[in-house]
């Protein structure tokens, strides 16, 4: 009797409690480097790309990924080519834990990469979409504009939400999102309207001699009031998605880049 007992009690507390499943996937991931990409910059590309793929082979396809033009000044005129960015984070996993077997500089087809190998840790995270729920952003009047700029964010959502704004600005601080949008305090109140304009004035990065700058906002619409602050580690926050139920909340994201002045 007592045995039963304590079975019941411990199949309780494991039914009452979020315990996700875990699996492993040894991954192989390489990027070239060269006069504009150093050796750490490339290793550091190959494991974001083999973590990528170890989420990709455990939870799907399903991820979210950006397109931007990256330009160049030419004096006359702007020479603009497509690139995509992906970002690290896919509905339904992360990676709790990677352990590096090997790091390789190769040469392939002409050119010096950096090979990893890698086991990553992946758990699982059982979700439950909202079908009739999205956000959708734009970015005008481009997303390639020049320091001093006016620009504007539209964000339409289907459902009452509360709104957050956050930007993403590397050359500033590549491990903190900035909740920009906190002076209009979309984020403190349920918004019934179903659509917002936030004005904006791009700056450039004091100390950053580069001639342009990548930087991505992430819009965030959510059911209920979240816990998010003005600066924020990007690591806090996808926990942060992580541990909210999915069918409370949707995003999306803008990539964009800020040419300097002449």
């Amino acid at each position: 009797m007592m045995i039963r007992i304590a079975a019941t009690i411990f199949l309780y507390l494991l039914s009452s409690q979020a315990i996700y499943a875990e699996t492993q996937r040894k991954v192989q991931a390489a990027h070239e480097f060269g006069p504009e990409t150093s050796e750490n910059e490339a290793c550091e590309k190959a494991v974001e790309k083999a973590k990528r793929k170890a989420l990709m082979g455990v939870v799907g396809e399903k991820m979210t990924n950006s397109q931007i033009e990256s330009c160049t000044d030419t004096g006359s005129d702007l020479n603009c080519t497509l690139f995509e960015e992906t970002i690290s984070f896919m509905d339904g996993g992360r990676i709790t834990n990677e352990d590096m077997h090997s790091k390789e500089i190769t040469e392939e087809f002409g050119k010096r990469v950096c090979v990893v190998s890698l086991t990553a840790t992946v758990e699982i995270i059982p979700q439950k979409i909202d079908p009739s729920y999205f956000v959708k952003a734009e970015f005008l009047p481009s997303i390639v504009l020049r320091e001093g700029d006016e620009a504007e964010v539209k964000i339409k959502f289907t459902k009452p939400s509360f709104i957050y704004l956050y930007g993403w600005f590397p050359d500033v601080d590549e491990s903190s999102l900035f909740l920009i949008s906190e002076k209009e305090k979309f984020h403190s109140k349920l918004i019934k309207d179903k659509q917002l304009l936030l004005p904006l004035t791009v700056t450039f990065p004091k100390d950053s001699r580069k001639e342009y700058v990548s930087e991505q906002l992430i819009i965030l619409a959510s059911k209920q009031e979240m816990p998010f602050n003005s600066k924020m580690s990007r690591r806090r926050f996808f926990k942060m998605l992580n541990s909210t139920p999915r069918d409370s909340w949707e995003w999306d994201t803008i990539l964009y880049k800020i040419l300097r002045s002449k």
